[in-house]
């Protein structure tokens, strides 16, 4: 096995020389490979190095570890590594098969993470740091230090719920619609708050402005971007006009980003055109994986800190640690950001497809096309009672209102979209429609 060095890093050497080897046929398909020791060795670096590079090989499903033994050349299956694209359930099961692959390599050699505690409530630093630079990578600059990771978004929200926050105020601000879980959040523990309506063409910066006056307001939680169950996303200009106005009236804002990994356009954040720390940016990392996946990132101003960390305590010892490795090794050999484009690639079919379903509709004037679905105008229903019973897999957004549902609106899911749309049309009025 040659080793020809070209002027690349040193763990890109182990691995090209390493999978070379195995494509010609020097090393054999349950042939043990040589010792982590053997390759720091040979290419004089450290262990950690080769350590990258044979993780490096394992999600390109070269070679795979066993436990105190070592590192072995797995079957190749024909044509495995072509550049094809993946089909939607493809497209899962490398994700899933990804981030296995990062979670048996977190169990390899690293008991500690098993038999010890810690204590870092804020997350395992790395992990911290590997987060700080994927954040980076979409225009959301912060420090590790900044970083809280948390059990879900449901304990953030629930954190940032109890404690004290530095304008001593004590309602909390939710749009309506808005997550279903912020609205039982609220309900069951009988916070006091106060709603906004958000509707398809966002919300009434007039009425925003007389809510924040009110002196009460604690923070205003929103969904800047593809809202949920609306779709709808903040201009850069409606998102400097709200921040105008929580400087102003000394308001925070809790932006929750769970669906960024699904903006093409990276558009700006609320954090990114904060000048004054008045934005609490939280970002869930189910949606690019799985939704077990209960990891969410908090980037809070300095001064909720201590505040966030100190209750948190009373939650739990620490998120799972397992999975936060698992995470940090995924984020760093550059697996996220290729799931990440997997799933553009993905919505930006499935939003063509739409769009011919949609164009082809009866109903074209009562449509919205949003980032999961279509949503459906109610105002010509014939009767709402026999739509809501006709057995139709239909969202009403019921639990989405802390409320009474208004049933103004309802969502037919992606997938439902070709066969539900044609039944639809005789529970409508179509003859009104323009």
């Amino acid at each position: 096995m040659g080793t020809a060095m070209t002027k690349t890093s040193k763990y890109q050497q182990i691995s090209a020389f390493l999978k070379e080897a195995i494509q010609e046929g020097q090393l054999e398909t349950g042939q043990k490979i040589p010792s982590v020791r053997q390759l720091a060795s040979q290419f004089t670096c450290s262990k950690d190095t080769v350590q990258r590079a044979l993780l490096d090989l394992t999600y390109q499903h070269l070679i795979y570890a066993k436990p105190q033994s070592g590192f072995y050349v797995l079957e190749q299956e024909p044509g495995r590594h072509q550049d094809l694209p993946l089909k939607f359930e493809e497209d899962r099961n490398q994700a899933f098969e990804d981030f296995r692959t990062c979670i048996n390599e977190t169990l390899i050699g690293r008991e500690n993470y098993l038999f010890n505690n810690f204590s870092d409530q804020a997350g395992l630093q790395e992990v911290r740091q590997s987060i700080q630079a994927l954040l980076a990578e979409e225009s959301i600059y912060t420090t590790a230090d900044q970083i809280v990771l948390t059990s879900g978004t449901q304990q953030a929200l629930n954190i940032l719920s109890q404690i004290d926050f530095p304008n001593k105020k004590s309602q909390i601000l939710i749009e309506q619609p808005t997550y279903h879980r912020m609205n039982q959040l609220l309900d069951t523990q009988q916070l006091p708050y106060r709603t906004i309506e958000r509707t398809l063409k966002g919300i009434d910066l007039e009425n925003l402005e007389e809510i924040f006056k009110s002196g009460h307001i604690k923070f205003f939680y929103t969904i800047p971007r593809f809202h949920y169950p609306l779709g709808h996303s903040y201009s850069p200009k409606e998102k400097e006009a709200i921040l105008q106005l929580a400087d102003q009236y000394d308001v925070y804002l809790v932006e929750d980003d769970y669906l960024a990994d699904l903006d093409a356009s990276n558009a700006p954040s609320f954090h990114y055109l904060d000048r004054n720390n008045r934005v609490i940016y939280i970002k869930s990392f189910s949606t690019n994986l799985f939704s077990a996946l209960r990891i969410t990132s908090m980037i809070l101003p300095k001064e909720l800190l201590k505040p966030v960390l100190t209750y948190k305590t009373i939650l739990d010892y620490d998120s799972n640690l397992i999975m936060q490795k698992a995470l940090s090794l995924y984020i760093d050999n550059g697996m996220y950001l290729t799931n990440k484009k997997r799933l553009l690639v993905r919505r930006k079919e499935e939003e063509t497809n739409l769009k011919t379903l949609i164009s082809q509709s009866s109903l074209l004037s009562q449509l919205t096309l949003t980032h999961d679905g279509v949503l459906v105008d109610l105002s010509h229903v014939r009767s709402l009672a026999a739509l809501k019973h006709s057995g139709l897999p239909l969202d009403f957004f019921e639990a989405a209102y802390i409320a009474n549902c208004p049933y103004q609106l309802v969502k037919i899911k992606s997938a439902d979209v070709a066969r539900v749309l044609p039944e639809l049309s005789s529970l409508f009025k179509t003859e009104n429609l323009v």
